[in-house]
């Protein structure tokens, strides 16, 4: 027995200096994928005041995750286009691997990925302006109207995927995707119709595949809520929400997982007069004309395909400034 008691000692030792497991991960999650908007740009703390952050703050206060506890997971990346969400060890690759991580942890039964939400798209249309764009040598080329045709195909393609993939993923989740605003909306002029039209576009392209009925997601859409307040709701840098826009697209994207209307503020609920564009059903792709019903679609087609590389260069500018200050 005696000299059985030096080994216990040593085995005592090693278990004691042993490093304790790794905590299992005890309660649920949020999972945001997304651009520059997720990230929280434009807010004047994006980690505290994006609307991703706020969204998530309001939840953890909420009484569903008030006791459970709520883990937030935000994977957006300023400048990811549709595309990249789709690169290997992109978003979506790590967004499924958390989903994977915690459902095979037996450890806890309640820490599954419970919400999910997704914006993308803006930095699609931004592609249409690099300096090797058809569409600023002739914007009434073929070329530059198949380009921007191709882009909207790309955005639905890789937006189909990734709601699909996640649903598969986490068939009991929250899926909510945020349409796109406009950033000019309200300022007036050519650039203020063309973005307006550009951004219609892509929303009935979201709108279409959130839609569908196997991917039971959501749509927040906070498209006709900028509609003409750019001014009060669009960062200085003329691209990102400010404080009160992300805190807009928050209450937006809280409406759509509790499936009620947005309590919106006061100072927002004045109607706003939009005078040359209303837009048209989603789904159907785009504006009506109301302030000149008489005037048809080939001539509004030539003032679109005439301003649009204008006013993409001009956002592009914006962002790309943006973007080559974080090193991207």
């Amino acid at each position: 027995m005696r000299r059985l008691l030096p080994l216990l000692a040593a085995f005592l030792s090693l278990a004691l200096l042993a490093p304790a497991p790794a905590a299992a991960k005890e309660t649920p999650a949020y999972v945001a994928i997304g651009d520059s908007l997720a990230f929280g740009v434009g807010a004047s703390d994006p980690a505290t005041g994006g609307y991703v952050a706020l969204t998530f703050g309001t939840l953890q206060g909420s009484d569903r995750y008030r006791d459970r506890g709520l883990e937030l997971v935000n994977m957006g990346v300023p400048g990811a286009t549709s595309s990249d969400l789709l690169l290997p060890g992109g978003q979506l690759e790590r967004a499924l691997s958390e989903i994977r991580d915690r459902q095979e942890d037996t450890s806890s039964s309640d820490d599954n990925v419970e919400i999910i939400t997704v914006d993308i798209g803006g930095n699609d249309v931004l592609a249409l302006a690099t300096a090797d764009s058809p569409c600023l040598a002739d914007t009434l080329g073929e070329e530059c109207q198949g380009r921007f045709q191709e882009m909207l195909g790309t955005l639905k393609g890789n937006l189909t995927q990734v709601l699909e993939r996640l649903r598969q993923a986490a068939p009991k989740a929250e899926l909510v995707v945020m349409d796109l605003y406009s950033p000019l909306s309200g300022r007036g002029g050519a650039e203020d119709l063309i973005a307006d039209f550009a951004v219609g576009e892509i929303d009935a392209v979201t709108d279409e595949v959130a839609s569908r009925p196997d991917l039971h997601a959501k749509l927040a859409t906070v498209y006709p809520l900028f509609r003409g307040r750019a001014a009060q709701l669009v960062a200085d840098d003329g691209v990102h929400p400010n404080d009160a826009g992300h805190a807009l697209m928050a209450e937006v994207v809280l409406a759509a997982i509790e499936g009620r209307d947005a309590v919106l503020p006061k100072d927002l609920m004045a109607p706003v007069a939009v005078e040359q564009m209303s837009r048209g059903p989603l789904g159907r792709g785009g504006l009506e004309p109301i302030a000149s019903a008489q005037e048809d679609d080939s001539n509004l087609a030539l003032i679109l395909a005439i301003a649009i590389p204008a006013s993409l260069l001009g956002a592009a500018a914006v962002a790309g400034a943006y973007l080559a200050a974080r090193g991207r």
